[in-house]
């Protein structure tokens, strides 16, 4: 297993924050040394990512969106693929990917569903924001984490 995780992973910008995040982690499945998601996961925080590019660039941005789910504690929703500015694919994540086991394999790091939930007889609406790829830790905490907090809902493009 640690060859896949490492090919999956694997980033030219090794001193990136993603990087160095999951190096330092080694989402290590199973460790009893970290809180496995469903118990560390904070209910009501859900994040949304949409991302753009080529095919390179919307990895790079699922990739941080797992890191940003896992820093903040919240529930990430499948991932939006640009399907207009670069690529002009209409393929959704679900068709690239295989959406069973991208949540199966995260699930013990970050908890992953394929959509928002409803409450209340509504689907949460989401407070879009932009942040820079591969940000730190520190600008998801200052930045993100108190908006998620009151917005409970939060929708980045990378």
């Amino acid at each position: 297993m640690e060859g896949l995780v490492g090919d999956l992973w694997k980033s030219r910008e090794g001193n990136s924050t993603t990087a160095a995040v999951l190096q330092a982690k080694s989402f290590n499945f199973g460790a009893s040394c970290y809180a496995a998601a469903e118990v560390k996961t904070q209910p009501n925080r859900y994040l949304l990512i949409a991302t753009s590019g080529g095919l390179n660039q919307q990895r790079t941005g699922i990739t941080d969106a797992v890191v940003a789910a896992y820093i903040l504690n919240a529930t990430l929703v499948i991932p939006k693929l640009d399907q207009k500015s670069y690529w002009k694919d209409t393929s959704g994540f679900g068709e690239i990917f295989d959406v069973d086991w991208f949540i199966s394999f995260l699930s013990r790091d970050v908890e992953i569903i394929k959509q928002l939930p409803i409450k209340r007889g509504k689907v949460l609406t989401p407070h879009n924001m932009r942040v820079p790829r591969k940000c730190s830790p520190k600008f998801y905490e200052s930045h993100v984490l108190p908006i998620l907090n009151k917005k409970h809902v939060s929708a980045f493009a990378y």
